[in-house]
């Protein structure tokens, strides 16, 4: 990296690590508030259904704004959203929790995905002008090590906040870390704009070539594939406050680690693929992680003790992150600057969606299954997916990233 380049990336990755935090901690914050409030499954599934139907509709013209507008401008415009959405949260708790009314939140939730539908695009596409291509893999690897991080952080340090002083001061406490990020990514100077012909291209064309860039890719479509099932079903992270409740007897602290540990699991893996950066048998060695991440849950989900379910938990999120660190290679290698909105939207329908999608069938299949016969289910189907990826996308199996020149 240009030194120019250098210091702009890390102004970005240190606004990402606050902005994470704060995001990550608010999840935690809302499932626990929400759980104390309906005792119900159902109502923590319902959660993630009120942030993907307005994230998913939004989540394309994000994707076309952030080929078109400048990138910065769409992140502080998202970042400011979710500053004024957090402070209605504490509104609410302040002034309506405990009169039986629980639509509100629901509603702020709601505008969480819209505000999130611009965010996400512009966020992975300006990575690729931080940074020189040659760098894109390390760079890549870097941004999901912070992302993680404050993955790791948020819940642990929401659960401490949560039950030492409550959900008001929680939410106080989220509001201020949002604003830090929003002042460092004030700082961003001199990003270019999009270019005058991509400018001239009409809103539905831009959207179209996007899908169809993704869905004629041999590396992207299945990679994006493969996570987005794993994550859909293979996951157990909505239904975790249930899990601390009922089988593991633990509190707000103990639902923290539990949520801490994935991304936990997911720092030390970016860490290390920092340091031994991926490169022949990426493919096959990113087939063998989701594989290991269905099997991890499925022990979770099988598992009484809370120590044991915190290492396994942090073995998945081990897992996990592989893959993602390899597709988010792929897309920053793969995909040229001025589609990178676009792509980046075609991404989060395919993986940010199937967190929401997947918290949802979570809920659903634990309040009508049983709560471990839904995480074994999940478990199942992600094994059989792995299995047709490696028969059906042979040229993912036989990945080689020690190039960046897909």
């Amino acid at each position: 990296m240009m030194n120019n380049q250098f210091s702009k990336f890390w102004i970005f990755i240190a606004g990402r690590l606050f902005f994470t935090l704060a995001v990550n901690m608010q999840g935690t914050l809302l499932a626990w508030f929400i759980y104390e409030l309906t005792r119900d499954a159902l109502y923590l599934g319902l959660t993630g259904l009120a942030e993907i139907i307005p994230f998913i509709l939004t989540l394309f013209p994000g994707g076309a704004a952030a080929d078109r507008y400048h990138r910065k401008r769409i992140i502080m415009i998202s970042m400011l959203a979710f500053l004024a959405i957090n402070l209605g949260f504490c509104w609410y708790s302040f002034q309506i929790a405990g009169n039986g009314l629980i639509w509100p939140l629901y509603f702020l939730i709601g505008l969480t995905g819209i505000a999130r539908g611009y965010l996400s695009p512009a966020q992975n596409a300006i990575l690729g002008q931080l940074v020189e291509r040659t760098k894109l893999t390390r760079a890549a690897t870097w941004n999901s090590a912070v992302f993680q991080t404050g993955q790791v952080l948020g819940p642990a340090i929401a659960g401490i906040l949560y039950g030492m002083l409550g959900p008001r001061i929680s939410f106080l406490c989220v509001a201020g870390l949002i604003a830090v990020a929003i002042l460092f990514i004030g700082m961003l100077r001199d990003i270019p704009k999009p270019v005058a012909q991509i400018m001239a291209e009409p809103w539905l064309k831009r959207i179209k070539s996007g899908v169809e860039f993704v869905r004629n890719h041999k590396l992207l479509f299945p990679a994006m594939f493969l996570d987005m099932v794993a994550v859909l079903f293979g996951g157990a992270v909505a239904v975790l406050p249930l899990f601390a409740d009922q089988v593991l007897h633990t509190g707000p602290e103990g639902l923290g680690w539990l949520r801490a540990a994935p991304a936990l699991g997911s720092v030390l893996s970016s860490l290390l693929l920092i340091r031994f950066s991926p490169g022949k048998g990426a493919g096959m060695r990113m087939l063998w992680a989701v594989a290991g991440f269905g099997l991890c849950n499925l022990l979770f989900a099988l598992s009484s003790n809370l120590s044991i379910s915190i290492c396994l938990l942090f073995l998945a999120g081990m897992c996990d992150s592989y893959s993602m660190v390899i597709r988010g290679a792929l897309l920053q290698i793969c995909t040229p600057n001025e589609m990178k909105g676009r792509v980046s939207a075609v991404n989060s329908v395919f993986i940010g969606s199937s967190n929401e999608l997947g918290a949802f069938e979570s809920g659903l299949a634990a309040r009508f299954l049983g709560l471990v016969p839904s995480v074994v289910c999940g478990s199942l189907i992600t094994f059989a997916t792995v299995g047709t990826a490696k028969l059906r996308a042979p040229e993912l199996a036989n990945l080689d990233l020690s190039k960046n020149n897909l």
